[in-house]
């Protein structure tokens, strides 16, 4: 009797672990971790057409540009769900089809602000991308930006409210047509957002000028607008009292060329931008330190002085 005990334990214990070895229905919870892409911030990046167009036909001498009208105005690029410190998600629908049509009643809008700078292309291409890459990223998550219309739409009522030149005009009276010290740049965006942005530049392995690119705004998923940290590739460089923090891929010993116009192909053939731009008015911000120095990179800054050069 006591062996026949002993066996039926040994038999109900090999079943309870087999049991519990054995992987349960993932709960709905469990589920919606598994097929959901999460991320933390949504950067809304506004591009100058200009720059975009400069190193669209540095790649290629056929490549041709489409640019707004006036051409002196920052356009959209996207609206990028980012996880801090990582890239992406991206492509979070695999099954997802673009179809322009959903945008028909802001497809004019669009083409004005959310241009495609890229005219050997077709003229939705750029929204293709966008919303397979990115939208259909924030469609699983954000109400307001679930359809193609609502993401796209979403990107114009920021542009009119967030516009990068309203920012630079508001800000510092910053203008195309000249340097600028990455300093000064961010002194404007900072004193008219209230938030840490960051600062893109496009480097010509030409020419080595670094040249203003893409200005990348941050909103949290409430759509509220928060400090960019942890985007990579464009890190922390230096806090600044009363001017934020320097977020950006610039070099901050060198000018940053905000440009008016695009070189023109035989300026760009034949190494003449650089020459050119030496034309263009240098504005630099210097600080004041702690200790009495002087110096752009200074991360205690008690007075700021312009210093123009012609």
């Amino acid at each position: 009797m006591e062996s026949l005990f002993v066996k039926i334990l040994l038999i109900s214990a090999f079943f309870a672990q087999t049991c519990h070895c054995r992987p349960s229905s993932p709960a709905i919870d469990d589920r919606d971790a598994v097929g959901n892409h999460p991320f933390d911030l949504l950067i809304f990046t506004q591009r100058w057409p200009i720059t975009a167009c400069y190193e669209w036909r540095e790649h290629n001498k056929d490549h041709i540009c489409g640019l707004p009208s006036p051409n002196i105005v920052w356009t959209i690029h996207g609206i990028w769900p980012t996880k801090i410190n990582t890239i992406g998600p991206a492509f979070c629908n695999k099954s997802a089809i673009f179809d322009v049509s959903q945008l028909s009643s802001i497809e004019s809008q669009l083409e004005e602000h959310w241009l495609n700078v890229e005219k050997n292309k077709p003229t939705d291409s750029l929204w293709e991308h966008e919303w397979l890459k990115h939208g259909t990223c924030a469609a699983e998550t954000i109400e307001q930006l679930n359809t193609e219309l609502k993401y796209f739409g979403q990107g114009l009522s920021w542009l009119e409210k967030y516009s990068v030149g309203s920012g630079f005009a508001a800000g510092g009276n910053i203008q195309p047509g000249l340097n600028y010290s990455l300093a000064t740049l961010n002194k404007a965006l900072y004193s008219f957002y209230g938030k840490d942005l960051a600062i893109e530049c496009y480097h010509d392995s030409k020419t080595h000028l670094q040249i203003l690119n893409e200005i990348r705004i941050c909103f949290n998923k409430q759509l509220e607008l928060t400090d960019c940290d942890g985007i990579v590739g464009l890190e922390r460089q230096a806090t600044r009292g009363g001017a934020g923090t320097i977020i950006s891929n610039c070099n901050a010993a060198k000018p940053i060329l905000y440009p008016d116009t695009v070189p023109k192909e035989y300026e760009m053939e034949n190494n003449d931008v650089e020459s050119k731009a030496a034309y263009y008015s240098v504005v630099y911000e210097v600080s004041q330190s702690s200790d009495g120095q002087q110096g752009e990179e200074s991360q205690v800054a008690d007075e700021f002085v312009e210093v123009i050069l012609v």
